[in-house]
This record gives structure tokens, C-alpha cells and sequence, in this order.
């Protein structure tokens, strides 16, 4: 799965790098793009609206959103940094690999190992993050908002064929929603719209 990701990420650098000028997207394929961004927001807001959020729980909402999604872009920045400290490396293992030569054994553990960290740092920062902003997130929410949270959670849960679904305390449901649906990044564009909707 490791060996996946870090193969993954390496075709995706370069894949960047190959096209130093992407080529033009086709207007049909913007147009699809944007009904495939209206049908997630449908998603979304089946599961936001439920909620019924009043524009002061919105207005208190958003700037737990943007610091948590503030502190995942910091981890994601430490992680290119990362990889970017490599570059010179791997740049000279691709002009030597045109050549058909093996990288050297060493830069692939170096990759593995800068893999592996980033792994371990994501999966602890959204941990944190998650934990830190459903803790907020209840001293904001009625009784009732965060039983319709528990239900939802519970449904999603299920759906994903999570083991112990039935069995989830209201802690875990309230932080899988929150990492599911509140951190998704259409959210916050999304609460901005009920919250004016609402006006």
C-alpha cells in the first residue's frame, strides 16, 4: 500500500513535470466538471440541511473550519518540503534513468522512508485536527444537531461497511462526520451560501 502511495506520488511529480504547459481542457469537459461539482455539493448539503444551523452557529463554525483546514494545508506544506529536499536526487536518478539506469537503492530508501514520515505525520495531524475541532464543535451544536450528526454518521458508517458501525460511541461518530463531511473542502463555501441563503 506504501510502495502504492510512494509510486503514486512520484508519477504525479512527474507527470507535472512532463507537461510544462498543460494542454488546453476542452470546454464540454469544464462543463462536465462543473455538474460533477454541483452533484458532490447535493451530497453535501443532503447531509448539511439536515442540520438546520442558525447563521450565529454558521458565523462560529467557519473560522474552526478555516483554522482546521489552515492546519492540514501546514502538514501538507511540511510534507512538499520533504520531498522537495530530494529533488536535486531524483532529477539526476530520471536523467540517469533515460539512460537505463536502475535508481540507486539508496534514493529509493530515502523516498521510502520520506513515504513513510509523511504518512505518519498526516495520520497524526488529521487525527488532531479532527479531535481537536469536534471537541469545539459541541459547545456549539444543539443536542439534537449532534444526534442528527450521530445518525448520519452511523448511516455513512454502514454504507462504507465499517466494522462495529452499531457499536460506535457518539465520539467517534461526531469526529467520522467531522473528517467526512465537515473537513471536506466544499463545507465552508457550502455554509457560506446557506448562511446568506438564510439572510
Amino acid at each position: 500500500m506504501r510502495r502504492q502511495a510512494l509510486l503514486v506520488l512520484v508519477m504525479l511529480v512527474a507527470g507535472q513535470m512532463a507537461w510544462a504547459q498543460a494542454p488546453k481542457t476542452p470546454e464540454s469537459v469544464q462543463k462536465a466538471n462543473e455538474v460533477l461539482m454541483a452533484l458532490a455539493d447535493i451530497d453535501l448539503l443532503l447531509v448539511l440541511t439536515p442540520l438546520k444551523l442558525e447563521k450565529e452557529q454558521i458565523t462560529k463554525i467557519k473560522p474552526l473550519l478555516e483554522q482546521a483546514q489552515s492546519d492540514l494545508m501546514r502538514m501538507e506544506e511540511r510534507n512538499a518540503q520533504a520531498l522537495l529536499s530530494l529533488r536535486d536526487e531524483v532529477m539526476s536518478a530520471r536523467k540517469e534513468a533515460l539512460k537505463g539506469k536502475t535508481p540507486p537503492e539508496e534514493l529509493r530508501k530515502k523516498l521510502q522512508e520520506a513515504d513513510n514520515t509523511a504518512m505518519q505525520l498526516r495520520i497524526k495531524t488529521v487525527d488532531q485536527v479532527v479531535r481537536t475541532l469536534w471537541a469545539k464543535l459541541e459547545a456549539i451544536l444543539s443536542d439534537s444537531q449532534k444526534q442528527t450528526i450521530y445518525s448520519q454518521a452511523r448511516e455513512q458508517m454502514r454504507n462504507l461497511r465499517r466494522p462495529n458501525a452499531d457499536k460506535a460511541s457518539r465520539k467517534e461518530l461526531g469526529e467520522f462526520f467531522t473528517q467526512e463531511v465537515l473537513l471536506s473542502p466544499r463545507t465552508l463555501p457550502l455554509l457560506e451560501e446557506l448562511q446568506k441563503s438564510a439572510e
